[in-house]
């Protein structure tokens, strides 16, 4: 009973102790603008929200988060949210499940972008993979169909600000419970493969690192990926998640050999005002986990604490915003960069 009770003791000192450290983190490099490239503010309240998050950030944390590309459909006109979000947001075309039909023509997508939006995002496929009893199997995302739209996009060079299919099965062993057959996993990335190769003057932003970062074996089809398709990026949103399943140098080298096509991005969600100081504290893990070596816990699906990259400066500015500098068209005049 008294060796429970000590360890117990033991147990609350340690995690106090490292709460403690969360909460003391402060960003090592405040003066660095952060953009993030993927985030979900629909209206005016929203884009309301994400600039009292950044202020809250840079209160508390000192970090630097001064831009959104927001990816959702908007429900609000777009001069009206710019004014609520301290005109610090883009906003892209957003084309949901177009297997069940495209919302915008091909040259509506292109007559968008020449109005103000900074490019398009192609949202492909059910949210969990999810292929209900005597359904047919959802299209791929080459399927023809697609080939105007892909094909009018890149003759307008139109970025694909997000192109990207449903989530992904996990490592094996431990394979998300929707998605459990990683025959049919790859059937989709190599057809999100096809559309890379077969549109090379398309430059596409690929979300979620294209869903190969459960893996150390998808990081080495990422690399192979990034080698043989100079128009494909990658961000990093939703990602943080599944780090921790990587080893860490194969993860630290690929970051460094490729650090040139990574972008920064959240994934973040619709929030209310509530929510403000929380998805503030959720922002500084994310940067914790890039900008230090401290054990860092992101209550991550697996359940690991994850040692942070501590990425030198020069390749957390490219992540961070120069690299979304050379591609959102729109951006630099309004970081007056």
């Amino acid at each position: 009973m008294k060796e429970c009770i000590i360890l117990i003791v033991a147990l609350n000192v340690a995690v106090s102790g490292f709460l403690l450290g969360q909460q003391q983190y402060k960003s090592k490099y405040p003066d660095i603008p952060i953009v993030d490239v993927h985030v979900h503010a629909t209206g005016v309240e929203d884009a309301s929200n994400y600039i009292k998050v950044s202020r809250d950030i840079k209160e508390r944390y000192g970090s630097n988060l001064a831009f959104f590309v927001g990816l959702s459909v908007l429900t609000d006109p777009v001069a009206e949210v710019m004014v609520a979000g301290d005109n610090r947001f883009l906003f892209a075309v957003s084309e949901m499940r177009p297997h069940k039909g495209l919302t915008y023509t091909p040259e509506e997508v292109v007559a968008r972008v020449r109005d103000g939006f900074t490019g398009m995002k192609f949202w492909f496929g059910d949210p969990r993979r999810v292929i209900k009893e005597g359904e047919e199997s959802i299209t791929r995302i080459d399927d023809p169909g697609f080939e105007e739209l892909f094909s009018t996009l890149e003759r307008g060079n139109v970025l694909m600000t997000s192109l990207h299919i449903a989530d992904p099965n996990g490592p094996f062993g431990d394979r998300q419970p929707w998605m459990t057959d990683p025959v049919y996993y790859w059937t989709q990335i190599r057809a999100f493969e096809n559309v890379v190769a077969k549109y090379p003057k398309l430059t596409i932003v690929a979300a979620h690192g294209a869903w190969l970062v459960c893996q150390d074996a998808q990081i080495d089809y990422l690399r192979y990926m990034l080698a043989t398709y100079p128009n494909l990026y990658i961000e990093l949103s939703a990602t943080y998640q599944y780090l921790p399943l990587l080893d860490y140098e194969n993860l630290r080298d690929f970051i460094f050999e490729y650090q040139d096509r990574i972008l920064f991005g959240s994934d973040f969600s619709r929030f209310n005002e509530d929510a403000i100081q929380g998805i503030a504290d959720r922002f500084a893990v994310i940067f914790e986990i890039l900008e230090t070596d401290q054990m860092v816990n992101g209550k991550f699906r697996s359940d690991k604490i994850m040692k942070g990259l501590d990425l030198p400066r020069e390749i957390l500015e490219k992540i961070y915003y120069k690299n979304a500098l050379k591609l959102y068209p729109g951006l630099k005049e309004l970081m007056n960069l």
